[in-house]
């Protein structure tokens, strides 16, 4: 019989109105920053002035709370900068921290051109010793949600460009 020893919580959400309504909404606020080169990746970030958590925080919060409610866990958004890639951008594989989840909102996004986040297992496949990716089934409007540990990458962006918005989420309940 199958025993599993470890869990590996990941969870994934629709934002519901995406092309309505929430996606001009969260692309109006994100211009009004200013980005730049990433001194670690190839793409560009508003991480230095980003100043809209809370602002998207309140925007989500439903599909926040599912995940609380969902994860068993009582938390709120501390952080949240966007990644901007043009062709040619790539961001190498990384974490954002040991502790509490991250999560990704794909903003500007088109399957038939650019690949979600390719994430990486914690551990090799026992049957093959090979690394494990994973690219999880995104559309705009995705909020993908998963320990901070994770290790995952942006793989290069062909044509286009691609918005994704980064949030981490610890401490205390949403408010």
């Amino acid at each position: 019989m199958r025993y599993d020893l470890f869990e590996y919580p990941c969870f994934k959400y629709q934002i519901p109105n995406w092309e309505i309504s929430v996606k001009q909404t969260i692309l109006n606020r994100i211009n009004l920053s200013k980005f730049e080169k990433d001194s670690l990746g190839n793409f560009e970030t508003d991480r230095k002035y980003s100043d809209y958590t809370e602002y998207i925080q309140d925007i989500i919060l439903p599909e926040l709370n599912l995940f609380c409610l969902e994860a068993q866990l009582s938390c709120h958004m501390t952080d949240a900068w966007t990644a901007r890639y043009s062709a040619g951008d790539s961001q190498s594989v990384h974490n954002h921290c040991s502790y509490g989840f991250s999560g990704i909102i794909y903003i500007e996004y088109d399957s038939s051109i650019h690949s979600p986040t390719c994430f990486v297992s914690p551990w090799q496949d026992p049957k093959t010793d090979k690394t494990i990716l994973k690219y999880p089934d995104v559309t705009e409007g995705s909020i993908i949600i998963f320990p901070s540990y994770t290790l995952h990458e942006v793989k290069k962006i062909v044509e286009g460009e691609r918005y994704s918005l980064v949030a981490w989420f610890t401490g205390e309940a949403f408010k």
